[in-house]
């Protein structure tokens, strides 16, 4: 498995992603981040016509934006359409 740095504004939220957080939730994740960094990597989408979908972690994605992370570890799978 290879883990690579990947810009956030590069990453693009799967429009199909049904989780809903709550403020608390969002604190908490905050916090977790800001203790121990993101130690579970983004999974996105390398196939040429989905490429930087996300696939995995849009929660850690929008909370480390908010935390002001430029860059968030990625995992890219190969899924086509």
């Amino acid at each position: 498995m290879q883990i690579t740095q990947v810009k956030i504004k590069d990453l693009i939220a799967a429009d199909y992603n049904p989780r809903k957080w709550e403020e608390k939730d969002v604190e908490d994740l905050k916090q977790s981040i800001q203790t121990f960094g993101i130690v579970d990597p983004i999974i996105a989408n390398s196939a040429e016509e989905r490429k930087n979908i996300v696939i995995g972690g849009h929660f850690r994605l929008k909370v480390a934006g908010m935390l002001g992370y430029e860059e968030v570890p990625v995992v890219y799978v190969n899924l086509p359409d």
